[in-house]
């Protein structure tokens, strides 16, 4: 009994200690010149109008309260879980090929992820993820691909716009109106059918 009491009370420090370095290890594996990466990425990202904020966060509700914790363990409820639904997860996942770490293992990604998260929110990861995504065809960023789909700023958009440009962050190839235009229509519509459905709960 008393060698148990020992192994449990083992187990229970290995595992605190575990859960302690997935929660700060991040500032320990990224040196000054990473850190200083993450922190120009965040600031020159151009801030995204309240309306395509707020049809994000109903797209992917609590999206914008949530961390990678929560993508967790909605993971492992639910496999078809998008990263989408923590956007300093997908920031991370963005930025982890630019960052010098020696032998990148998962682990470290969620490190990074959980630095990002401690620094700054969901909606400042929001603002770079869309500021920098690749839309193809020369467009970077939700001004651009607003302005060539629409010829509009982002905060004149209609919801059912909105939707097709996050169906095409989604993918960009296979949602593209111009390549794939029924597609890319359908799902264009199925987003604006999430936030209807999702506005009125």
């Amino acid at each position: 009994m008393k060698y148990l009491k020992r192994n449990l009370l083992l187990l229970l420090t290995i595992l605190v200690l575990f859960i302690l370095y997935l929660e700060f290890g991040g500032r320990f594996i990224l040196d000054t010149t990473d850190k200083r990466i993450i922190t120009f990425s965040i600031r020159s990202s151009k801030k995204l109008p309240e309306n395509f904020t707020n049809f994000y966060n109903i797209i992917y509700p609590n999206s914008l309260s949530e961390n990678s914790w929560g993508l967790i363990s909605h993971t492992i409820l639910n496999s078809r879980t998008s990263r989408k639904e923590c956007p300093c997860n997908q920031m991370a996942y963005s930025l982890f090929p630019r960052i010098d770490i020696k032998n990148k293992t998962a682990i470290d990604y969620f490190l990074v992820a959980r630095y990002i998260e401690h620094k700054y929110n969901q909606r400042d990861c929001l603002n770079f993820n869309f500021s920098n995504f690749d839309f193809l065809e020369g467009r970077r960023g939700i001004e651009q691909v607003s302005k060539s789909l629409f010829n509009k700023n982002v905060e004149n958009l209609s919801t059912l716009e909105m939707s097709e440009i996050l169906a095409l962050y989604e993918n960009p190839v296979k949602n593209n109106r111009n390549r794939y235009h029924e597609h890319a229509e359908t799902k264009a519509q199925y987003f604006n059918y999430l936030y209807l459905k999702n506005s009125t709960r």
